[in-house]
């Protein structure tokens, strides 16, 4: 397959304008997203990553769980004790993360620079930094012209999705980096085979983020074509990532392949497919704007056969694996899935659309008119403006923020003996505090009955924390764990309670 090669360079003093330009629209980029991110350990996926990566830098996979004398983590209680992101270990020494390795690895690193207060803010803005660049240089790759390419950049900068998931400890921007870098890469070895030890290099940090991200290897696999020695190169550069794969998942699994999710063949089922298609037709023009649709004619326009299924390869693959997925239909942010494939939707949009409007007067063309190229770019803005405005995608790093401040507050005003009822904060009380916590939604009429005299026994103090939405999917304090609550704190929406005398005798 023949791939273009790079657009000719500009000359120096217009090179000049357009990288400062780009620097100084990428310097106001990082700062709103500096400004709003909140990567820190808040709800199950967050605090599952940021508790993983602190574990790491203490060399131990396993930790102990917190019980009550009198009540241990066996069979029956073993749910009481989990907290989100966690499973019992394999061989019933405590318990273990589920989450993959590949971005806690990444705030271990950036914790050493930054400290743990920042690390997360810093991995996750400098992924977001780097997914725009490397749209613009995947665009610039497949042949687009600066401008089309730069267009490509924007939409995946400015998409509500895009930074909805930058605003958040989260796998899926970082997801989209690597994704990307390992094409570029693969792309970059036909003409410089070394290259392809950075494409194998990039994949197994891919696949450390989010096992699934395996699926990049068939656009990668394209990309390289078939030379034996660029195969070799990409399987040296992924043998180091690979090697620590297996030994972690034997470590902390007890099995060389497999995850901390376990069996997940249940969530996945072709019923799913109808309602996710139609999921993907209503948002994916929202969140990627309308251009996405023109992926549909990829096979047939959009540049030369090789960049034509290279890019329809890649979305495919990652669209109708999900597709079957029992969450990706449920709401807009749950097709943070396809972000790996975001670049290419992007990207083959626009060349499709630039071979549409090839034979268009040059005024209307934006690859050959300056002023056609910012009317559409400010159209497509306004385009992902609707959605930023109606979504509000930077509300989420705030409501990251809040599980600290509710640690911080109840580190100073409840009782260091005290055992808290939580669910949804169980994580970040891991991460941020050392109390000891039951799930309530673990506690049924089954062993209620010793909870509570596990409780009464070691005489220390019941909290609950609960957040709004637990208030309106529970009853435990007034069924379960009934007796006399009082709230004693709110920070935020997030209600605190204190049982100053249990029900019954």
């Amino acid at each position: 397959m023949d791939f273009p090669e790079a657009q000719t360079p500009l000359t120096r003093p217009a090179w000049v304008r357009a990288a400062a330009a780009a620097a100084a629209a990428l310097g106001i980029y990082a700062a709103v997203l500096g400004h709003y991110v909140g990567a820190v350990a808040g709800s199950s996926d967050t605090s599952g990553y940021m508790n993983h990566a602190r574990l790491l830098s203490w060399h131990y996979i396993h930790i102990p769980a917190r019980t009550i004398p009198g009540l241990p983590m066996d069979g029956a209680t073993a749910p009481l004790y989990i907290p989100l992101g966690f499973k019992p270990a394999w061989n019933g020494d405590g318990l273990v993360p589920t989450y993959p390795t590949g971005l806690p690895l990444f705030i271990l690193a950036a914790k050493y620079v930054a400290g743990w207060h920042n690390a997360g803010d810093v991995v996750i803005v400098l992924h977001a930094l780097a997914g725009v660049f490397a749209t613009y240089l995947l665009g610039r790759m497949l042949g687009l012209g600066r401008p089309w390419a730069a267009t490509g950049a924007a939409i995946v900068a400015l998409s509500p999705l895009y930074l909805f998931m930058s605003m958040q400890a989260m796998s899926d921007v970082p997801s989209l980096v690597w994704t990307t870098v390992a094409v570029v890469a693969a792309l970059r070895s036909r003409g410089a085979p070394g290259w392809a030890l950075a494409a194998g290099a990039a994949m197994a940090v891919d696949v450390l983020l989010r096992p699934t991200n395996l699926l990049a290897f068939v656009p990668v696999a394209l990309a390289l074509g078939a030379s034996p020695g660029r195969w070799l190169l990409l399987a040296t550069g992924g043998l180091p990532g690979a090697a620590f794969y297996f030994a972690h998942s034997l470590l902390t699994y007890g099995r060389l392949v497999t995850t901390g999710y376990g069996d997940t063949t249940f969530a996945f089922s072709a019923g799913f497919v109808p309602g996710t298609l139609l999921h993907y037709a209503v948002w994916l023009p929202l969140l990627l704007t309308p251009l996405v649709a023109l992926n549909l004619a990829l096979p047939w326009r959009g540049g030369g056969a090789g960049v034509r299924w290279l890019l329809a390869s890649w979305i495919l693959v990652f669209a109708a694996f999900y597709s079957t997925y029992v969450y990706t239909h449920q709401t807009w942010w749950y097709l943070r899935f396809l972000l790996p494939a975001a670049p290419a939707m992007v990207v083959g949009g626009l060349l499709v659309a630039r071979d549409l409007l090839s034979r268009a007067p040059a005024w209307a063309d934006p690859g050959r008119s300056r002023r056609a190229a910012l009317a559409a770019l400010a159209l497509l803005v306004s385009v992902l403006g609707m959605g930023t405005r109606s979504l509000h995608p930077f509300i989420v790093g705030r409501e990251e923020i809040r599980y600290g401040l509710l640690a911080e507050w109840m580190e100073k005003n409840v009782p260091h003996d005290a055992i808290c009822l939580a669910m949804q904060a169980s994580g970040a009380l891991v991460y941020y505090t050392q109390f000891t916590f039951i799930r309530w939604d673990a506690i049924d009429s089954g062993n209620v009955g010793r909870v509570e005299a596990a409780i009464r026994r070691s005489g220390r103090p019941l909290y609950a924390v609960q957040f709004p939405s637990e208030v309106t999917e529970s009853d435990v304090l007034r069924k379960l764990m009934a007796g006399r609550w009082a709230e004693v704190g709110r920070i935020e929406n997030v209600a605190v309670w204190r049982r100053d005398a249990p029900a019954g005798p």
